[in-house]
Parts: C-alpha cells; sequence; structure tokens
C-alpha cells in the first residue's frame, strides 16, 4: 500500500491556499507534541489545551502570512513559547493588579471607617460643647474655634481676663468628663487637643 505522506512544506503550500485538509493534518501531527511541549511549562491541562487551540485557530485565521520555506514545527514552538511568555507576563500583572487593588481597597475602607469614627466623636464632642451654660460656650468658642485672645474675649464680653481664664478652665474640665463617659478616655484627650 503506498501511502502519500505530505511534507510540511507542501502541507504549509496547501494551508496558505485554504486546504481545510492540509490544516487538519497538520493540526494531528502536531497537536500532541505542542501540548506536552506547552504543559511542560504551564502545569495546567486546561491551560495547555488552551494555548494549543490558540496557536492552531491563530494559524488558520493568518495563514495567508506563514512562509512555507521556513520550519512550520519552528514557526509553531516559537507562537508558543510567545504565547507562554505572555500568559505569565499576564497572570504577574493580574496578580499585582489584584493585590494593588486589594491594598488600595483596604486603604479605602480604613479611611472610610476612621472618617466615620471622626465623625462620630466630632458628634460627641460638639454634644459636650453645647451642654455648657451659654456664656461658657460662648467664650470656649471663641477661644478654642475662633481663636480668639483671652484679652480679646474679655473686651468683647467685657469681662475680666480671669474670668475667661475660669470658663476656659471649667469647659475643658467638663468635656474631658463627658469625652470620658461617652467617648473613652483616651480619644477626649486627643480631640481636646484640635481645640488648644
Amino acid at each position: 500500500m503506498n501511502v502519500n505522506i505530505k511534507s510540511d512544506k507542501e502541507l504549509v503550500s496547501l494551508l496558505i491556499r485554504g486546504e481545510e485538509s492540509a490544516f487538519c493534518d497538520l493540526y494531528v501531527r502536531y497537536k500532541d507534541r505542542l501540548f506536552l511541549f506547552c504543559y511542560s511549562l504551564l502545569k495546567s491541562e486546561e491551560e495547555a489545551n488552551d494555548v494549543v487551540q490558540e496557536i492552531f485557530v491563530n494559524i488558520w485565521e493568518s495563514r495567508c502570512f506563514i512562509n512555507p520555506d521556513l520550519s512550520f514545527s519552528s514557526f509553531l514552538y516559537t507562537i508558543a513559547k510567545n504565547r507562554i511568555l505572555n500568559y505569565f507576563r499576564h497572570a504577574e500583572i493580574k496578580e499585582k493588579v489584584i493585590t494593588s487593588l486589594a491594598s488600595q481597597s483596604q486603604t479605602y475602607e480604613d479611611r472610610i471607617e476612621s472618617d466615620i469614627v471622626y465623625e462620630e466623636y466630632q458628634e460627641i464632642l460638639l454634644s459636650a460643647i453645647n451642654k455648657l451654660p451659654p456664656q461658657r460656650k460662648m467664650v470656649f468658642n471663641l477661644s478654642r474655634i475662633e481663636h480668639y485672645t483671652h484679652k480679646e474675649i474679655a473686651e468683647k464680653l467685657g469681662i475680666s481676663v480671669y474670668t475667661v481664664q475660669e470658663h476656659i478652665s471649667e469647659s475643658l474640665q467638663f468635656i474631658k468628663r463627658y469625652l470620658a463617659k461617652h467617648a473613652g478616655i483616651e480619644v477626649g484627650i486627643w480631640i481636646l487637643f484640635l481645640f488648644k
């Protein structure tokens, strides 16, 4: 029985002309070897199969550009090597992106949580200030929020500097106790520093 086995060069020439049977022959001839090559690098049957399929789809789609004078076998393995290198690059970039996004997400969540906690403490602080008697509250706000000096507050309200100092001292004592009770003393002291 005389079986006419075509060379790679003959099959590639037929492939370039769109002969599907030539493509099928090349596929059968190289798919298993190409799979083993890809599997040896990727260590995953699924990934190796995907790469082999992509390579042959690419070969069929770009068959007009294949040079029949070059080794088809070398051409296949070069494509496979490049696909695998791209796969590893993509996987590495993907891992870096995932790590970066996870880090940014955690930072963002931490910042949101920090902002929420800060706002809660600010509300507790404002609640403490609002519980001060009217005159004391006015003195405290002029001193700690509007940043008037004790002398300027005394002149503005027609009271002595000593009275201003008394109001500030009493306000700080009350706020400190209020914050210790409602927000924890450490936080209370930290917030008080904002008003020094």
